[in-house]
């Protein structure tokens, strides 16, 4: 018989059991058809009067989560079986403030159809629609290497591999480096894409405690000790989804750790270059260690499906037959896009003015949102927004989404059985202009003014 083990008492007490309800289903503990306990029953395993169990089924059948009928019982509903962020987001619906998906902020001045005119009248065009080496070509390995070194990394072309983008290059990490049911350590709130790619993997994500750097040592080590940890999946220059950035002082303390453990570290660097100060990557520190991805979609083109992964050399054979098996080699064409626009100094630009559009909207949301909680980077691309008290995560994305803004909530990124946060993410990347963001955000505002247990469509 289902038992919530773990109910948040600073909560209203059937709140708390709605809540642990909601939390059960999406971890998988209460599934699809499964018979409830009947409410005299839960009320004693509780230790809670029956009014209280009884308000707390009425406010799961609100939310769509369990249905009873009188003589048969309450059974546990059907829910969307995906608990990723990534299949939701990406269908279009034109009339949606897009405020979930972190997408790549268009700036004025930059034609893709020039930049493809150049590649179409190239005399080694041919050479480019061929078959190339699964690790890439030379010339791109080293623009790739010029690039990566802003981050600390005096990386050798040579260990440079080119993948059709920073999913690709974390699933060759996964299935080239790892076997089925090997442990990765990640923070506790991680991003979506890698907990799919992951369970696709069958592997065993262990999620590490976080503060307002990230990843605690502390944890990481204690989850060292009690299990056989073969790798690490961290984002230390801006966590998706939280928004927090490692310090120095707080990389080494990580980095010592993969190196006691013998880590195998995989570190996703793709906002990185949104960072204004210290921007070293983690994989500086463990070089025979770390597999550090530099995606590209964010920094120039999403349709440009082009990353760049730094192999160890002892890694370098399986990362690039994985690659082969996978997808043979990145589109050699997106690649030599990305090259051209690095090498032509169009790239530096291009992040100049991103990071001037990504400062005035971090600006308008902290604006907007002056007075409720929300962590922010000096310069992210989106911000974590703690909810007030009465609300779940996931009713507030189901309210906001009911009235035409999409966010993100924290069961989408949370790993393991606890509770996680009450907590969404906001982007600010992936709508059209100031004034759509401005929209979204005042009615999230107006959301987060209301009582959750009164909610209904802004009008």
């Amino acid at each position: 018989m289902w038992n919530p083990k773990i109910i948040d008492t600073d909560k209203i007490l059937y709140i708390a059991i709605a809540d642990a309800i909601e939390r059960d289903i999406h971890l998988g503990i209460l599934k699809p058809d499964e018979k409830m306990p009947p409410q005299r029953s839960l009320a004693k395993t509780i230790g809670v009067n029956l009014t209280t169990i009884s308000r707390a089924y009425h406010e799961a059948q609100k939310r769509g989560l369990i249905s009873g009928a009188i003589g048969s019982g309450t059974f546990v509903l059907h829910q969307n079986k995906n608990n990723s962020a990534l299949p939701e987001i990406l269908q279009n619906d034109e009339e949606i403030i897009e405020l979930g998906l972190v997408g790549s902020i268009k700036v004025n001045g930059y034609e893709p159809s020039k930049l493809l005119k150049a590649v179409a009248d190239d005399p080694t065009l041919d050479s480019l629609l061929d078959y190339v080496p699964s690790q890439g070509l030379p010339r791109h390995r080293a623009a790739a290497a010029g690039w990566i070194r802003q981050y600390g990394i005096d990386a050798d072309p040579d260990r440079i591999v080119i993948c059709a983008g920073a999913m690709h290059a974390m699933n060759c990490c996964l299935l080239g480096l790892f076997e089925p049911g090997d442990r990765i350590a990640v923070d506790a709130l991680t991003f979506t894409g890698f907990k799919n790619a992951a369970q696709l993997s069958h592997m065993k994500l262990e999620p590490i405690a976080m503060d307002s750097e990230g990843m605690i040592p502390d944890s990481l080590e204690s989850m060292c000790k009690k299990h056989h940890i073969k790798g690490i999946y961290l984002m230390p220059n801006m966590q998706n989804p939280t928004a927090t950035v490692m310090s120095a002082q707080r990389k080494r303390a990580i980095a010592e750790i993969i190196l006691k453990y013998g880590l195998i570290s995989i570190e996703d660097d793709i906002y990185n270059f949104t960072n204004l100060k210290d921007r070293t990557a983690l994989s500086a520190l463990v070089p025979d260690h770390g597999i550090f991805i530099c995606g590209i979609s964010k920094v120039f083109f999403p349709g440009l499906r082009i990353a760049y992964a730094v192999v160890p050399k002892r890694f370098l054979h399986k990362f690039t037959q994985t690659v082969t098996n996978t997808v043979w080699m990145a589109p050699t064409i997106s690649a030599e896009l990305v090259t051209r626009i690095i090498e032509s100094g169009t790239a530096e630009e291009m992040i100049r003015k991103k990071r001037q559009v990504i400062a005035r909207r971090l600006q308008l949301a902290k604006d907007a949102l002056d007075g409720f909680s929300f962590q922010a980077a000096e310069n992210s691309v989106f911000l974590w927004l703690n909810l007030p008290e009465g609300w779940s995560c996931a009713d507030f994305e189901n309210t906001a989404l009911m009235n035409r803004v999409r966010v993100i909530s924290a069961y989408k990124f949370y790993v393991g059985s606890q509770l996680p946060p009450n907590a969404v993410r906001v982007s600010l990347g992936s709508v059209k202009d100031d004034a759509q963001l401005i929209k979204g955000l005042n009615v999230l505002v107006q959301i987060l003014n209301q009582n959750p247990l009164l909610t209904s469509p802004i009008m």
